[in-house]
């Protein structure tokens, strides 16, 4: 049986930033572009209503230190205001650990929720989305705790992390690390910003819970924008 969002049983879409100080100008301004056009695409799903949303969004910036956005904390999609959500490369180092234990900690709690659900079997499950454009830098190191929250599943169907690593001007992303923190095929390395954006706009509002079809979703991110709007005009019914 698919996996679809509804008004019912909205998808959680978990959005890890990278905003440390590497980060900083354009690729804060794609990542913010990205951020805010997965909001309004995710609005726009499904009947009107402020209270009738098919997605919630928890975002978490992290730098130095992890931090969860308190106007995206599990929020319905259409109870955030775009325009408020911005990423500005002012975080200093990189603990991309710390993003994902609090990642964590919410979505143990959330599957728990699910187990219980009525509508379970038809319940989309959380999708997880990571970029970065630097090496981890701060305590141990994330692959555990990614690992942890991919052996989070319902009926079997488990957690998906979509990770991108951001080349672009003098950056060197961590591509083995963040290759080892995606769920399999689900890691893209990006070299514009525009692709950036896209990766975050594109997935994120996708409504998809598999890693193959996360995979598909990269796919035409990499064959550029031509293929995202065909990809968006042929979502399934209910995610679109």
């Amino acid at each position: 049986m698919a996996r679809q969002a509804r008004q019912s049983r909205p998808q959680l879409v978990c959005v890890l930033a990278d905003n440390s100080g590497s980060m900083a100008q354009q690729k804060a301004q794609a990542a913010t572009e990205g951020i805010r056009e997965m909001i309004m695409e995710c609005q726009s799903r499904g009947p009107g209503g402020p209270d009738r949303s098919y997605f919630k969004l928890l975002l978490i910036r992290f730098g130095e230190e992890a931090v969860i956005d308190p106007l995206c904390d599990m929020m319905p999609i259409r109870m955030i205001d775009p325009d408020c959500v911005e990423i500005d490369g002012r975080g200093g180092d990189t603990d991309i650990t710390g993003a994902l234990e609090l990642a964590l900690i919410r979505l143990r709690l959330y599957m728990q929720g699910l187990q219980r659900h009525p509508e379970r079997a038809e319940h989309p499950l959380p999708l997880v989305l990571l970029f970065s454009d630097g090496e981890h830098n701060l305590g141990s190191g994330p692959q555990p705790v990614a690992a942890e929250i991919k052996s989070l599943n319902l009926d079997g169907d488990p957690v998906v992390i979509a990770v991108a690593g951001v080349s672009v001007g003098n950056a060197w992303p961590d591509d083995k690390t963040l290759r080892e923190i995606a769920s399999p095929d689900c890691y893209v390395h990006i070299t514009n910003t525009q692709a950036l954006a896209a990766f975050i706009s594109s997935v994120g509002s996708s409504g998809v819970s598999r890693a193959r079809d996360v995979a598909e979703v990269i796919k035409h991110i990499q064959a550029g924008p031509l293929q995202i709007q065909h990809l968006k005009s042929h979502l399934p019914p209910g995610e679109s």
